[in-house]
């Protein structure tokens, strides 16, 4: 049995579930915290910053997963004639 080249479909859909739960988890925290914030002053600042924040740091860690796949895919073909 040959070994499917791009590791099935389990492999790419955990890597899928795992981009947009970071992107989701991340806004949602920066959303909640900055409404936390926002409970003690006057204006409603934090509320936007935090999503915004949120969203920032989930880009990030979409983008370090996706980085890492790369470099695993280079190393990977480094190795084939």
């Amino acid at each position: 049995m040959n070994k499917k080249p791009n590791g099935g479909f389990l492999p790419i859909a955990g890597i899928i579930f795992s981009l947009g739960f970071s992107l989701i988890a991340s806004a949602l925290l920066g959303l909640y915290i900055g409404s936390l914030m926002d409970k003690g002053s006057s204006s409603h600042i934090y509320t936007p910053i935090g999503l915004i924040v949120g969203l920032i740091v989930g880009f990030h860690r979409s983008y370090l997963t996706i980085r890492g796949l790369v470099a695993k895919k280079k190393r990977e073909t480094r190795g084939r004639p």
